[in-house]
């Protein structure tokens, strides 16, 4: 669920320095939100929007729109009973419960959560948990984001030969 390029990094824990994770606890489900460096002022710890919980609820939903459609065997547990729950909506409210929602600010080198598995909703956490062994935040760009590098040109025909790709549909 991760955004990942062929070499297992992530780009969002790269470029962007904060983002929001969403993940279930005991499955290897996570996936990476980045916070755009233009809008982090917007994301502020106060009760209106657009604050953080806007931004955490929105991914929430859309990690819950992704899983449903997703046929992982480990996530069996947590599939919501079609007949109990019949509509998309309360399919998605049942796919969020046990999902965990932390904030990260790398920079700062400092994670929050905003939901823990089993509640209902988010909320709005001052607790920062800091993390003093993370590495430095790098001050350049990763070589394959920099324009006419090695890597670059690597990334870009990677890129381009997956865009060739045919999908075809068999019965």
């Amino acid at each position: 669920m991760t955004n990942s390029i062929g070499t297992g990094l992530d780009i969002p824990k790269e470029i962007f320095s904060e983002w929001i994770r969403v993940s279930i606890p005991g499955t290897s489900v996570e996936a990476t939100y980045p916070l755009p460096p233009e809008c982090l002022e917007y994301f502020i710890d106060f009760i209106f929007p657009p604050n953080i919980i806007f931004f955490a609820k929105s991914v929430m939903e859309t990690t819950a729109r992704l899983l449903n459609n997703c046929d992982l065997m480990e996530l069996a547990p947590f599939r919501p009973n079609k007949k109990k729950f019949p509509t998309l909506e309360k399919q998605i409210r049942e796919w969020s419960k046990p999902m965990e929602v932390v904030h990260v600010s790398r920079l700062d080198k400092k994670t929050r959560i905003l939901k823990h598995a089993g509640a209902d909703r988010c909320s709005m956490s001052f607790v920062w948990e800091r993390h003093p062994e993370w590495p430095d935040w790098p001050t350049t760009w990763p070589e394959r984001l920099v324009k006419g590098s090695v890597e670059e040109e690597k990334w870009q025909r990677w890129a381009n030969d997956r865009r060739n790709v045919r999908l075809t549909l068999i019965k």
